[in-house]
């Protein structure tokens, strides 16, 4: 299966404007840094993304994002959707086969519903997770992070119960 840059990418932008928002202007530059992306690459995914009201864009000197919803509403399945297909011939790039043979005939009426199948087990586990879980999962390394590119801009580690 192919899922291009772009999936990876939206959800580490997202990830990146909930850890530090709201208290830290969230802009394409920044998160730029942070992905290895390039700056005009993360503007046009913030465009898609506030398309499919997944973020909220200020354009402008004192602009930036921010989420349209909370971390634990914004699934990873919405994610895909608004920078992704979730078509399963695209997907898969499906071919209709061949009338020359009764194996190329009727090959992408047998394949295509398992690989239906495939998409819908996809799109169920991407439902299950949220930016809220990911954020959770990121909190015990943030300290790590620390000591990268970003440090000034992640917010103080919670002490751990």
């Amino acid at each position: 299966m192919r899922v291009s840059k772009r999936f990876p990418l939206a959800v580490h932008a997202l990830l990146f404007v909930a850890v530090l928002s709201p208290g830290k202007r969230v802009t394409s530059t920044l998160v730029a840094e942070s992905t290895g992306a390039n700056a005009v690459t993360v503007r046009n995914l913030f465009l898609e993304l506030s398309d499919s009201g997944l973020l909220i864009a200020t354009a402008g000197k004192n602009g930036g994002v921010q989420l349209a919803r909370n971390p634990e509403d914004i699934t990873l399945w919405e994610i895909y959707q608004a920078v992704e297909t979730p078509n399963v011939d695209e997907i898969f790039k499906m071919y209709e086969g061949s009338d020359t043979c009764p194996v190329g005939k009727n090959f992408y009426q047998i394949l295509h519903p398992h690989m239906a199948s495939a998409v819908d087990a996809m799109k169920t586990s991407l439902e299950q997770v949220t930016l809220e879980t990911l954020k959770e999962e990121l909190q015990p390394l943030l300290k790590d992070l620390r000591a990268g590119k970003c440090d000034a801009d992640l917010p103080e580690v919670k002490k751990q119960e």
